[in-house]
């Protein structure tokens, strides 16, 4: 699950144009725990969730849904 989380995280962080320190102050959070989430290496909290889904404006739940083509290189 944090892969895929992670995963979809950097897609959509990327899809907006935006930097892990951007989305960070957004969320409220950490550059370093943005990392640490894109990596599959935090476990981050349904709250924690929510903050950085509206930092991308996007649902939380496009950052739990697997995608066909997660995992593949582009």
């Amino acid at each position: 699950m944090n892969s895929t989380i992670g995963g979809n995280l950097r897609h959509l962080r990327r899809r907006s144009g935006r930097t892990q320190a951007e989305v960070a102050k957004r969320a409220g959070a950490s550059q370093a725990w943005i990392c640490r989430i894109e990596t599959g290496d935090a476990n981050p909290t349904l709250a924690s969730l929510r903050r950085i889904a509206r930092a991308l404006d996007v649902e939380v739940v496009d950052l739990l849904q697997r995608r066909p083509d997660h995992g593949r290189p582009i």
